[in-house]
């Protein structure tokens, strides 16, 4: 089963995704048991494209792909930004950075996906999930 959703570049946004992502779970019968992580990790994926890739500029678009099969469950987010390196995010787990507000989207990504990959320059993020 693939899907996709399109949406601006607007926070309001995350609850369309929500009622997406619960949509895709009834539709495949997925334990719910799994969408609050699920849910999560493709909320900060899609937050980060829209505030940093896509610099809340609400003419650029968030792409949102799920695939589902075999009990895996495969996320990509896409943004119309310029990218990032994965090399200039700051650990948030240092202590000079446990206060910061912001850093700690990806680490949090990285710690409740079973596996997470970046393309395009840091425009894309996949997110694995294994929910069997």
């Amino acid at each position: 089963m693939e899907r996709e959703l399109i949406i601006a570049s607007e926070l309001k946004e995350l609850n369309n995704l929500r009622l997406f992502l619960d949509q895709i779970f009834t539709d495949t019968n997925l334990n719910r048991e799994y969408f609050n992580r699920v849910f999560l990790g493709v909320s900060e994926a899609v937050s980060n494209s829209i505030i940093h890739g896509n610099k809340n500029d609400s003419s650029k678009k968030v792409f949102i792909r799920f695939l589902y099969g075999e009990n895996k469950f495969v996320i990509n987010v896409r943004d119309e930004g310029s990218g990032f390196s994965l090399n200039n995010v700051e650990d948030p787990t240092k202590p000079g950075n446990l206060k910061k507000e912001n850093g700690r989207g990806i680490f949090l990504i990285q710690q409740i996906a079973d596996e997470v990959y970046f393309y395009d320059g840091g425009n894309e993020i996949q997110i694995l999930y294994s929910l069997g």
